[in-house]
């Protein structure tokens, strides 16, 4: 296990920015806790037999089978936990080969041959990037699909406002293709399309996926948030509209949360964040504006805004709202009127036009004792509050009673995101110090928790679903092989 290790004093200096963030969680300094070199580790033999492997390579090729310890390990680091396990040496997860399937033909096929020999798979590149991979004793051995291949852009239907693409595209790919003809998603996206609507229960953009399953190809609507144990998304049709003449995205800055929630809720209500708008609680503000700083010096103009905001009270319970306003020249100007006429009437402050961009601390966090994790949820107006509540509540309990040293604790930050007039989108990020030597078991501990406060919020139909998703899964996957453990 590695040492804490205090970071030296010059190098202290040079890295202000994380002085703040060690005084956050009550500890004493933020202290070096670098991954072992994979080299260092003592690979775990495959368990994947040669005729199965011949049977890969013959539908794929061997370039596109790889059983090497780096590709191994980085297929095994998708959630907080694996990527502890990874870090520290444990590789009792790893999977025992990784598939690169050219395309859903390679996909089904793969999958035949997975089902006849009794070989696991999970499905690599998730939306939250916050899974567990299953564990690899019940098969005859595991195997992660990289489906990073399957990244095009099928088909484009301008007048019915519906696209195809595959699963593998990524969200920046897929906006650089629908905008090549002049469209854009009818909504919001992260990481890869079939993993963002595997992790997410809640896709409104979303008309319907394909599933490569054992038993063959499906169409299906019970593909969200069912993280790859129904079946492999392969493909999906989606909602896209017109690419508008203008986008344009500003921040404003709120004495608190509630006053934030309430322009969100109004801007929905009038239609004025037509490119979408996210609202964050007082932590990840503060969060999101230190990280914004490490590296750079503060203007003289910076430290006077920074100063104003101070004397205006808008400090420790400040919650910023990102939105994005679009349409033509004269729509856009007019809703971002609109919302900042709104905005003043709530109190709060315009910080300007800004670029949104999404950041992942992780391994960052990873590498100076910290740990990072997220949750999401999605729920009607009515209820956010409540839910907001409940889980900052569960949450802090947990991360205090799981704390390396008495005293110290973990940090819940909260957006609001995906707006619709019924509810939004609630996404819960944990910053917590890691228990060193225990680390693996505290993030599952702590993620109990949180999967424990949440289904107290769930829909009364919430065990009806399930015993249909299982019903669904034993008729398309009768030997359990897609992602163990999962639903």
């Amino acid at each position: 296990m590695n040492p804490w290790i205090r970071w030296r004093d010059d190098e202290a200096q040079t890295e202000p920015a994380w002085r703040w963030l060690a005084e956050w969680v009550a500890m004493p300094a933020l202290l070096a806790t670098p991954p072992r070199p994979l080299a260092d580790m003592g690979e775990p033999l495959s368990r994947l037999d040669e005729s199965a492997r011949n049977k890969f390579i013959a539908r794929l090729g061997a370039e596109r089978v790889r059983q090497d310890l780096a590709a191994r390990a980085r297929h095994a680091a998708s959630g907080t936990a694996d990527r502890l396990r990874v870090r520290t040496g444990d590789l009792s997860r790893l999977p025992d080969a990784v598939l690169y399937p050219k395309n859903s033909e390679d996909v089904l096929a793969l999958l035949a041959l997975c089902a006849r020999a009794d070989i696991a798979v999970s499905p690599f590149g998730s939306g939250s990037g916050s899974g567990a991979l299953p564990e690899r004793g019940a098969h005859a051995a595991l195997v992660s699909f990289d489906l990073s291949a399957l990244s095009h852009l099928i088909s484009v239907d301008t007048m019915s406002g519906l696209a195809r693409a595959e699963a593998g595209i990524t969200a920046e790919d897929l906006a650089r293709q629908l905008a090549a003809h002049g469209m854009m998603l009818k909504g919001e996206i992260a990481g890869s399309l079939g993993g963002y609507i595997a992790c997410n229960h809640h896709v409104p953009w979303l008309q319907a996926t394909k599933l490569a399953t054992p038993q063959g190809l499906v169409a299906s609507g019970s593909a969200p948030g069912s993280q790859g144990a129904l079946g492999i998304i392969t493909s999906a049709s989606i909602r896209v509209r017109a690419l508008p003449a203008k986008i344009e995205y500003r921040r404003y800055l709120f004495a608190d949360f509630a006053g934030g929630l309430a322009a969100l809720r109004e801007a929905e209500r009038q239609g004025l964040a037509r490119a979408g708008a996210s609202l964050s609680d007082a932590g990840e503000t503060r969060f999101q504006l230190q990280m914004e700083r490490i590296g750079q010096h503060p203007t003289f103009s910076q430290w006077l805004g920074e100063l104003y905001r101070q004397v205006r009270r808008f400090d420790r319970e400040a919650a910023l709202l990102t939105i994005g306003f679009c349409g033509t020249e004269s729509e856009a100007d007019a809703a971002r009127r609109r919302f900042a006429s709104l905005s003043r009437r709530l109190g709060a402050l315009t910080l300007g036009a800004c670029t949104p961009q999404k950041s992942d601390h992780r391994d960052m966090l990873l590498d100076r004792g910290l740990a990072l994790d997220w949750f999401e949820t999605t729920t009607h107006w009515s209820k956010l509050p409540a839910v907001y509540s409940a889980m900052r509540t569960s949450l802090d309990r947990t991360m205090r009673a799981q704390a390396p040293r008495n005293g110290a604790h973990g940090q819940v930050l909260a957006r609001v995101s995906d707006a619709t007039h019924e509810g939004a989108k609630l996404r819960f990020t944990i910053i917590f110090p890691r228990l060193l030597g225990s680390d693996v078991v505290q993030a599952e501990i702590i993620r109990e928790a949180a999967f424990k406060a949440l289904a107290e919020f769930a829909s009364p139909d919430g065990p009806l679903e399930e015993q249909l998703r299982a019903a669904i899964r034993q008729t398309l996957d009768p030997k359990a092989i897609l992602n163990p453990g999962k639903l």
